[in-house]
């Protein structure tokens, strides 16, 4: 459908192009007329006698309206929404190896407007340049000063507030490597504390990311610092409580955010943990008003769960929130950081479930977190449905999941369903619907005579995959998504070699069919072999349509090492064959359970994400 905007604002004009070419949409003076005016709050879009009359309070509202031109011109039923957040907020982890590179950071502010998103954080903990400090990020794809000004421009013209999520305390050790900082760490990747440096330092952050962005907002992080105090600090200063010592920080930097006009919210979970014997999330822990009153009134405390489903422990949780002098940050995920596919189903369900807890509890501001976890291999792109939900939720409190199905492929092309197609590469191999669980990537990396996760094989894998990668084909030919539904087809397609190659060699060698093991040797480790390198080709092909290079050398030394364990496989299972050697010492070591239950059956959710964990017992 072609459209003619009257009355238009001239800085919605450049932005409004992108948007209607990515709906489907044109721009002409023949079009159909969309009177565009000015409202107090939310938006309208309304059918009239000769065309469409919009009206919206925010940019952002602006561009979610576009998103129902085709459902108003279908049934001339009217959409009114007005946001029930302050502020709805996607965080882009950008510090976990996958530096969103500056077409896909746009491309993300224009998924994010469309929806009716008015904010989206970067989490940067070292990948932003800093002056004066030039190993600060350094070869790990860090965004130039001119970089972050070139995106909040962009991103302000769909009305989108850009804002900074940094590290001012601990998840620092990609910085804390290098030889010129370790004058000033307290831990492996926790700052030094009460040391003139560290502020010398978290000044020079405030000072770049305020004259990069244009909002005042501020995440200074501040979470899991769980030995801070244990270092050098000890060293230095004897032993000190943390919470005296968190306080003593926050107030430092606080002064320095007031230096730049900044208003700073970090994580809440230090907190709750001084309290609560280490635990975060509890339906029982109350906060002592001395912890609370510590904390500066003008600081935001950002409650994350991307856990739980109970509303008991969700209303408790709340409630000590509110505690705090200050403002109260709801952060739930959208799960893309276990493993190489995301978990959709889950988080779509369970973003329902904190959406609603936080209109229930009256939280009305929301960050939507993508983390990266062990060197994001999921798609920054692959987790759209929860960003939907939190969305639809937002506009339209008592949506239904047809609307949200609805809407959602009106913007995308795909239904929420489709992108679920993306969890089978775990579903395949077991993993039971609503839980987190990572099979296709402990799996994948499983050493292939080490086999450390064999009791967790599943029998059926071979065949589901089979299944799985037929499925997931069918949407390779998306124009705007297929990369990643080739990407998971090309994992499901190695892993139905892969996924119970070492149990089989077990099971084979522990028989004597020496005649089967020389046939993985010649004829099925080497096919493994090649879907290894057709996964690669794909994954390659995901990370540079959405990243800069850096960091995927990280999955090239891991998939090259499976290669080469592939490889070494097969050269022994020859030898052994042959006669040049009298055992596989490998094979004949016990199979045990990675993680059991209290009757010593393998655990049927484990958890399993980091690479080194997987591959190999040995030290990595």
């Amino acid at each position: 459908m072609n459209f003619c905007f009257e009355h238009l604002a001239e800085d919605l004009r450049s932005p409004l192009h992108e948007a209607l070419s990515f709906l489907g949409h044109g721009w002409g003076e023949d079009g159909i007329p969309v009177s565009v005016s000015i409202c107090e709050k939310g938006f309208s879009l309304e059918k009239s006698e000769d065309g469409f009359s919009l009206s919206y309070s925010r940019k952002c509202e602006f561009f979610r309206a576009l998103t129902f031109l085709s459902q108003v011109a279908k049934t001339g039923e009217s959409v009114v929404q007005k946001a029930s957040f302050s502020l709805l907020c996607y965080m882009a982890d950008v510090s976990r190896n996958a530096v969103l590179n500056l077409d896909s950071a746009r491309r993300m502010i224009r998924y994010l407007a469309l929806l009716g998103y008015d904010s989206m954080m970067l989490y940067m903990e070292d990948t932003y340049e800093l002056s004066n400090y030039p190993y600060f990020g350094h070869m790990r794809g860090r965004y130039t000063k001119s970089e972050l000004r070139e995106l909040d421009d962009y991103a302000d013209s769909f009305g989108v507030e850009l804002i900074p999520c940094i590290q001012t305390l601990a998840h620092l050790s990609t910085a804390l490597r290098w030889e010129c900082f370790q004058p000033f760490s307290d831990t492996s990747d926790i700052l030094l504390a009460d040391d003139d440096r560290t502020y010398e330092l978290v000044d020079s952050m405030l000072q770049t990311v305020s004259s990069c962005f244009r909002s005042r907002r501020i995440h200074l992080g501040m979470d899991e610092a769980h030995n801070l105090g244990l270092g050098k600090y000890l060293d230095l200063h004897g032993y000190r409580e943390r919470f005296e010592i968190l306080s003593s920080h926050l107030s430092k930097v606080n002064v320095l955010c007031g230096k730049y006009g900044l208003s700073p919210m970090i994580w809440s979970d230090m907190y709750f943990r001084i309290c609560n014997h280490g635990e975060y999330h509890s339906k029982e822990v109350k906060i002592p008003k001395n912890i609370a009153e510590s904390v500066p009134e003008n600081v935001s405390l950002v409650y994350w769960d991307y856990f739980h489903e109970s509303d008991d422990l969700l209303k408790n949780m709340f409630e000590n929130h509110k505690a705090f002098p200050g403002k109260t940050v709801f952060a739930g995920g959208a799960w893309k950081w276990c493993g190489l596919t995301p978990h959709n189903r889950m988080s779509y369900e369970r973003a329902a479930v904190h959406a609603d807890a936080c209109l229930k509890y009256r939280c009305d501001q929301v960050i939507v977190t993508g983390w990266g976890d062990n060197g994001s291999e999921a798609s920054h792109f692959s987790t759209l449905p929860t960003w939907a939900m939190y969305a639809e939720n937002c506009y339209n409190p008592s949506v239904s999941a047809r609307e949200v199905d609805s809407h959602f492929a009106e913007v995308f092309g795909l239904t929420v369903e489709d992108f679920f197609a993306l969890d089978l590469p775990n579903d395949a191999l077991g993993c039971p619907g609503g839980k987190v669980h990572s099979p296709s990537k402990y799996l994948l990396y499983n050493g292939v005579l080490g086999g450390l996760l064999d009791a967790h094989v599943s029998t059926d894998g071979p065949k589901n995959c089979l299944h799985a990668a037929k499925k997931l084909l069918d949407f390779c030919d998306h124009p705007e998504f297929g990369y990643l539904f080739a990407m998971a087809a090309g994992l499901c397609s190695l892993l139905e070699k892969k996924c119970d190659l070492s149990l089989n060699l077990r099971n084979a060698y522990g028989e004597g069919k020496k005649d089967v093991l020389l046939w993985y040797a010649q004829k099925e480790i080497p096919e493994t072999v090649r879907r290894v390198d057709d996964f690669i080709a794909l994954f390659r092909r995901q990370w540079y349509i959405e990243n800069k290079t850096f960091g995927f050398d990280v999955h090239e030394i891991r998939l090259g090492g499976l290669k080469e364990n592939l490889k070494s496989a097969a050269l022994r299972l020859r030898a052994y064959c042959g006669g040049e050697v009298d055992r596989i010492e490998e094979l004949e070591q016990p199979i045990l359970p990675y993680s059991a239950d209290k009757d010593g059956n393998p655990n049927p959710t484990l958890i399993l994400n980091y690479w080194s964990e997987i591959a190999s017992a040995s030290r990595i």
